[in-house]
């Protein structure tokens, strides 16, 4: 079960993450042909929201905590995935 593309409403197939971006600026899964049509338009912002694209990590990670501080459900979640990531990856390093 997966979610549809907010812009052309069409199901994103599985597994998500290589048919679809996530979007920091406005914490939307966008798929991978409404990014390209929109960029092959010079838009190279975000294609929902139109919200410059953050340059570095701290920039993305700023942007997911403003709107977890909104309450929004899909941040918190990334948010909390982010954190899991980080938290497997130094273990990995550091637990051998």
């Amino acid at each position: 079960e997966g979610d549809f593309c907010p812009i052309c409403t069409l199901p994103i197939p599985l597994p998500m993450d290589d048919h679809s971006s996530f979007e920091s600026c406005c914490v939307t899964r966008v798929c991978d042909g409404c990014t390209l049509a929109a960029q092959k338009r010079g838009m190279f912002d975000c294609a929902f929201c139109r919200t410059p694209m953050p340059n570095n990590d701290a920039d993305k990670l700023a942007m997911i905590r403003a709107r977890v501080k909104k309450k929004d459900p899909e941040a918190i979640y990334n948010l909390g995935e982010q954190n899991t990531a980080m938290e497997s990856l130094v273990c990995k390093r550091t637990c051998r």
